[in-house]
């Protein structure tokens, strides 16, 4: 039964009839501090009652103040982080539990998210919680997606694509249903790991820090074309000018295929 649960659930985090998605995560605050976009709730209530995103990612303070002003539109997604660190304390890429699974539940969520940033140290820590997460998750019938960063500088571009293959595969062993992973240099590397992951593992790629938004939208095109799930920008997104406007264009580059057929 927690596994039907947990495909209905994740259904819901997608669109309807394209099972691709948009989602928007306003989970750095925690992480960065009261940054632009993100200085308090009202910030991002201009933008995110939308139905041109599919689900919204943030942490459990923030989800309750937007649940109970009622800022979210009916049909999105909603998805509780329940790890993380600041940027201000002595190990920011080694991310702790914040929130639980119960906490999740009793949110209404239809699923958890998990930042992993792996050093050369904290390789035990990482795949030690990302296990029990993905056990107890999947026991309460709720989907995980793991947010995947490599924070080691490689050598050659070679072997940053042979590490990033490897962690991917990581994640994916250990259970998580889906993974969020920043935009690679090359198109030919988003056709690849598209190519070589995307049928064990949704894919969403990563905005990261603020870019132009033709450049956003090109990638976007290439990732979808491959076979990709969709995005999870999130600066790109309550940091933009007009966020709706951008909304509405990536829509419509995820959903290309469906409305070309409408």
């Amino acid at each position: 039964m927690g596994y039907i649960g947990r495909k209905l659930r994740e259904s819901r985090l997608l669109f309807p009839h394209s099972n691709k998605g948009l989602i928007v995560p306003i989970d750095h605050g925690l992480t960065m501090g009261p940054i632009l976009g993100l200085q308090n709730i009202y910030a991002v209530e201009p933008w995110i009652n939308n139905n041109y995103v599919s689900a919204i990612l943030a942490h459990k303070g923030v989800l309750e103040k937007l649940i109970l002003r009622g800022a979210l539109h009916p049909s999105i997604g909603v998805i509780l982080h329940i790890n993380g660190m600041p940027i201000i304390s002595a190990s920011p890429d080694t991310k702790i539990l914040v929130a639980s699974i119960e906490a999740a539940l009793q949110l209404g969520a239809d699923a958890v998210s998990i930042q992993i940033n792996f050093t050369e140290k904290n390789f035990e820590h990482n795949l030690s919680i990302l296990g029990m997460v993905t056990d107890i998750a999947h026991e309460a019938g709720l989907p995980v997606l793991t947010m995947l960063y490599d924070k080691v500088i490689s050598e050659s571009p070679e072997i940053k694509m042979e590490r990033l293959h490897h962690l991917i595969r990581i994640v994916t062993e250990l259970g998580s249903d889906a993974i969020k992973i920043g935009f690679p240099d090359l198109e030919s590397s988003i056709i690849e790991i598209v190519s070589l992951h995307g049928s064990d593992i949704k894919i969403f790629f990563a905005g990261g820090e603020k870019i132009a938004d033709k450049i956003l939208i090109d990638n976007t095109k290439v990732a979808i074309s491959a076979g990709a799930s969709g995005l999870c920008v999130g600066r790109n997104i309550f940091q933009n000018l007009n966020p709706q406007s951008l909304l509405k264009n990536l829509y419509e580059c995820i959903n290309a295929e469906l409305i070309s057929l409408a």
